[in-house]
């Protein structure tokens, strides 16, 4: 079987977990500019929307987590309407919106990329769910202790804490017991989370908002709750794990880091029928929507990584010169004695456990989509090979590790 071919003749079909009503308003409000010409509404008009509608995702999410779909639809809309509504009015400049590039450690997104993980619901929820239980907890466990949490990468709306902050306020958690640093490299989004701070009443909780590279960061104060999502499906694309590496030595004795687990799992599947038939009935991708007969056909290879707090303290870096390491990672073995062997192509699958018992699974966000390994060739020769194709057989053992550089992701091996 000829990878070629098989990518020219499958019929694709593009999966997102974003439901398509909630990317279809924010088409409209990003086509409208939301009428910045012809109604413009006052800062303070502005701010008073996104307070109101910040108060009520949050008090749904923390109250009432098992909302229907429809409700979180409508919920985030309105977050994300107020959000877009403040990012046209603050009018950044053209290189402050769309400049994007790659570092050391990965992509840096524009800013009008990162906007957009705002859609991203159940992702959202996960942390925000998952961030006040951590609180809480530290709270607890000292009263008297200021918390400084840390959030590095966090884009221009740092939608993973700023929703959570003013209930967190009506929940009497003062500024004596909770400082945030807040981290990104593009000026436009620190632009953007001072006006958000600003407009959210909520500067007495922030300590800094700091537009450096994290790799740069040094903190004054140790950390107690590291709160970082910085990669995409897979860990790949952007510098998470660099991240994470680099402020692990900050934490504190009895500190977090969230999300507490990333797992990364690898399988064979059918690509036709994980992408395309599994699908093709369904409005949207998430865990309750995926068809248990297609997963079924699904042969599990086990674990690629697992990344937490203990492991970036304990893994092997192996060196490879110029600065370039790539971190050891697991093995895992090709069956034998499958006969559509030939037909399967590999994906490295992600779960994440943010905290407690907040997951996000197999396609319920975009960094839990499975990732497809096109460079493995299992019994067959590609008529039109690729510089980076392994070619392995039934029966071999292939030994990942993972690349720390511009272009972060897993490095498949014949063991």
């Amino acid at each position: 079987m000829a990878k070629y071919l098989d990518l020219q003749t499958s019929s694709v079909t593009t999966v997102s977990s974003v439901d398509p009503e909630l990317e279809k308003l924010f088409n409209q409000l990003l086509r409208s500019k939301l009428d910045s010409t012809l109604n413009i509404s006052s800062q303070n008009e502005l701010a008073v929307k996104l307070s109101a509608s910040f108060k009520e995702l949050t008090a749904t999410i923390a109250d009432t987590p098992n909302a229907d779909h429809q409700c979180w639809v409508e919920l985030f809309a309105g977050a994300s309407e107020a959000l877009l509504s403040i990012y046209q009015d603050l009018a950044l400049t053209e290189s402050e919106r769309h400049t994007s590039y790659i570092n050391a450690t990965g992509q840096v997104m524009s800013v009008d990329d990162a906007v957009h993980t705002v859609k991203d619901i159940y992702r959202v929820k996960a942390f925000i769910r998952g961030l006040h239980l951590s609180i809480r907890q530290q709270i607890e466990s000292n009263p008297s202790k200021t918390i400084h949490l840390v959030y590095p990468a966090c884009g221009p709306f740092a939608p993973l804490l700023l929703p959570l902050l003013s209930y967190c306020s009506e929940q009497g958690i003062t500024s004596d017991q909770l400082t945030i640093t807040l981290i990104d490299i593009q000026p436009g989004a620190v632009k953007v989370l001072n006006r958000l701070v600003d407009d959210l009443a909520i500067r007495h909780y922030i300590q800094d908002i700091l537009c450096i590279d994290v790799m740069g960061y040094q903190p004054e104060l140790p950390i107690d709750i590291l709160l970082m999502e910085a990669f995409q499906h897979g860990l790949s694309r952007e510098g998470h794990v660099s991240f994470a590496r680099h402020l692990s030595q900050f934490i504190a004795e009895g500190g977090v880091m969230l999300p507490e687990k990333v797992e990364i799992n690898a399988c064979l599947a059918k690509g036709q029928r994980e992408y395309n038939d599994q699908w093709q009935q369904q409005p949207r991708c998430h865990s309750t929507l995926i068809d248990p007969s297609i997963q079924q056909e699904r042969i599990e290879l086990g674990n690629v990584f697992t990344l937490t707090l203990d492991k970036l303290r304990t893994m092997s870096v192996l060196p490879l010169g110029d600065g370039f390491e790539i971190v050891e990672c697991e093995q895992v073995q090709i069956p034998s004695d499958v006969p559509d062997i030939n037909q399967r192509i590999l994906l490295t699958t992600a779960s994440v456990n943010v905290f407690g018992d907040e997951n996000i699974e197999q396609y319920d966000s975009g960094i839990s989509h499975p990732r497809a390994d096109m460079s493995i060739c299992i019994d067959f020769i590609p008529k039109v090979p690729e510089p980076d194709d392994l070619l392995v057989r039934s029966g071999d053992h292939i030994k990942f590790y993972y690349k720390l550089c511009g272009t972060p992701g897993f490095l498949p091996t014949l063991a």
